[in-house]
């Protein structure tokens, strides 16, 4: 369902975009595959960059091997009467097929593993489903122990293409009366980063884009994707001199709120035309260290990445 939305004060016009819009590219995993395997070269973190390519290829293969769990009828008219997720995160009784897409990850990236990773991988293909499903209730949570820490980027990318399959099997009209501006109204999760779009009635407008599900719903720029405050909202980048060339022209930034302290990336595509919120993301871990360093708390996740698997 299309609803008029200002674009952001870049111009005075009103045109018609889209509030919510579903996941439905079906080479979604094979582009930010090949948007990691591009950040890897020469990065500093290279290695584990390569090593999310590889997972985003499983993820791929993933997607495409199965169909998506009929969605309860109860879930959807609670959506569409009381702007409720219809597939909440952490109350949705998951179909057992997330733990298939698992299996062809893991099974994906063990063919040409490092000896660490493969340890974690075969871990995972030996578990039983009770411990299994516990790690992925905390990963929901994001409750994850120090000891799921390996686990976790293997873990979230089964659940990201569960979750996303989910999704894509919806109508706009299932979710256009949801009402939580920070929170995805398919799942219910916080976006790991927010994106300006190019092109097509998305064209210059903000959209927030779900950690969990890759349902992106639409946000004014310069207000705090957290706690909705339009106050002490500001930017920081890489930028090592603020008054350069160029800076504050970043492809990735972090958006920053002093009304509640806390943070979330803002990727561009007007600045670079393949930027990823969740590849890009990853390669600018550095950005948020800057931030935390600055008292900013991160407000939303990354499930391919856990502080203690990198």
């Amino acid at each position: 369902m299309a609803t008029q939305i200002i674009t952001d004060g870049s111009t005075d016009r009103v045109r018609e975009a889209p509030r919510v819009v579903l996941p439905e590219n079906p080479r979604l995993f094979d582009e930010r595959a090949a948007r990691f395997a591009q950040l890897a070269h020469g990065h500093p973190m290279g290695a584990y960059l390569g090593l999310m390519a590889q997972v985003c290829r499983g993820q791929q293969a993933a997607l495409g091997s199965r169909a998506a769990a009929a969605v309860p009828a109860g879930a959807l008219e609670a959506s569409r009467r009381h702007g409720m997720p219809p597939l909440p995160a952490q109350g949705h009784a998951r179909a057992a097929l997330w733990r298939d897409d698992l299996r062809d990850i893991l099974r994906a990236v063990r063919a040409g593993a490092a000896p660490a990773v493969a340890q974690t991988l075969d871990r995972l293909l030996a578990m039983d489903e009770a411990p299994v499903e516990a790690i992925a209730d905390r990963v929901l949570a994001g409750t994850t122990l120090d000891d799921d820490a390996a686990c976790v980027p293997f873990v979230g990318a089964a659940l990201q293409v569960y979750f996303t399959r989910q999704a894509a099997s919806l109508a706009a009209a299932d979710v256009s009366h949801c009402d939580v501006a920070t929170v995805c109204p398919v799942c219910g999760t916080r976006p790991v980063a927010s994106i300006i779009r190019i092109g097509g009635a998305q064209a210059n407008l903000r959209y927030l884009v779900c950690a969990l599900c890759h349902t992106e719903w639409h946000m004014v720029r310069a207000t705090c994707s957290s706690c909705g405050s339009e106050k002490g909202v500001h930017f920081l980048s890489l930028a090592e001199d603020p008054d350069a060339e160029g800076a504050g022209q970043a492809a990735v930034k972090a958006e920053a709120c002093n009304e509640c302290k806390s943070y979330l990336k803002l990727v561009s595509q007007d600045r670079d035309a393949f930027v990823d919120p969740y590849a890009d993301d990853l390669a600018t871990l550095a950005l948020d260290l800057l931030v935390d360093e600055q008292g900013f708390a991160r407000s939303g996740p990354n499930l391919l990445f856990h502080p203690g698997s990198g």
